[in-house]
């Protein structure tokens, strides 16, 4: 299979932020298999060294990956420094404050946007620039709640779930915190929404494409211990039986990292991806249908029993972009099995360790 052509060629120098992160490291990785150059964003570089370690270990020796310091994404001139000599962007950094307060959690989501592109287009304007392209990680709950029991509707370009954004701000401080769970997605609203506002506002000055994906749930291989021990971790939540977070969304969209990576890489480098919102959401699941692979993959441990009643979510959603991508730049048919994506979830170095 010929590889198809590339808005920016191999050994160019891409910025990836909130590098440490479980997708942001696959892509990372993934780029520098393709032979480009990453310089990754981390908020610790010494807590971060793992990065330049084990697997990454030559290609940071030859120059082709190194990191550097953003202690704080939500200040105006973040990255005024990290983006200096890159041709394309990819910002998957986000807020990982648990507040219930949303000045702490949505508005610096929202400035960190606007610094980096403020920065890219600052930067485009010197001689000899060449950022060509950016790419932001949103989120599948940047369109739709996603409820439990209630017919979501279809989601399309147009969707915007606007109720997470007015809850975050319906009530003035003090702030309880039940509003924890609403600050994340609505975090993601008003960052999604601040890139597109940013996009038209400027459109005759911006010399490069954006694009943004949109994960759900993401799972797979983790590359270090602390994506294991991450909030996020569906699948160890599942493996260890911790009900408290399974009760509270039985159903939900998975995909694999690696899946999800590949379509960030893709979403820069292929020159027919403009201005696209890429829903990346994976396979519909409940957990019943986790806990029947765990069974499978783990026959002496004893799992928590299956829920009474399964369901899925209701929702619509074209993910037929995303696929098309993983079609053309991994030649796959379709998203990575469910029980391969937790099969690498959970047998690796750090799970139980």
């Amino acid at each position: 299979m010929s590889s198809p052509a590339t808005t920016i060629p191999p050994g160019s120098l891409v910025l990836v932020t909130g590098a440490s992160g479980f997708l942001a490291s696959h892509v990372i990785w993934q780029f520098l298999v393709l032979g480009y150059r990453v310089r990754g964003t981390v908020r610790d570089v010494q807590a971060s060294s793992w990065l330049v370690q084990g697997r990454f270990k030559d290609y940071t020796d030859s120059g082709a990956l190194d990191l550097v310091a953003v202690p704080d994404l939500g200040v105006a001139d973040a990255y005024d420094e990290a983006i200096k000599g890159v041709s394309a962007v990819l910002h998957i950094a986000y807020v990982t404050k648990i507040s219930p307060d949303p000045n702490e959690v949505i508005t610096p989501s929202v400035v960190g946007v606007r610094s980096i592109l403020e920065a890219a287009l600052q930067e485009s304007s010197r001689s000899g620039s060449s950022i060509k392209e950016i790419v932001f990680t949103s989120s599948a709950v940047a369109t739709s709640p996603l409820s439990q029991h209630v017919d979501n509707g279809a989601v399309d370009r147009t969707s915007w779930n606007d109720a997470a954004l007015e809850a975050a701000w319906a009530r003035g401080p003090p702030y309880e915190m039940s509003q924890v769970m609403v600050n994340y997605p609505a975090s993601k609203v008003a960052a999604e929404k601040e890139v597109w506002k940013f996009v038209q506002d400027r459109n005759d000055k911006i010399p490069f494409n954006v694009n943004v994906v949109s994960p759900a749930g993401i799972i797979g291989e983790p590359l270090n211990r602390k994506h294991i021990k991450g909030q996020a971790n569906w699948i160890v939540h599942a493996y260890k039986g911790n009900k408290v977070v399974m009760d509270a969304m039985q159903a939900s969209f998975y995909a694999d990292v690696k899946d999800v990576a590949l379509v960030h890489v893709a979403a820069v480098l292929d020159p027919e991806v403009k201005n696209a919102r890429l829903q990346t959401w994976g396979r519909s699941t409940h957990w019943n249908d986790v806990l029947g692979i765990l069974r499978k993959l783990s026959p002496g441990k004893l799992f928590i029993d299956d829920y009474p009643d399964p369901y899925h979510l209701k929702v619509s959603v074209d993910q037929s972009e995303s696929l098309a991508l993983l079609k053309k730049w991994a030649d796959k048919n379709d998203w990575t099995s469910l029980e391969d994506s937790i099969s690498e979830n959970i047998n690796n170095p750090y799970l139980n360790n």
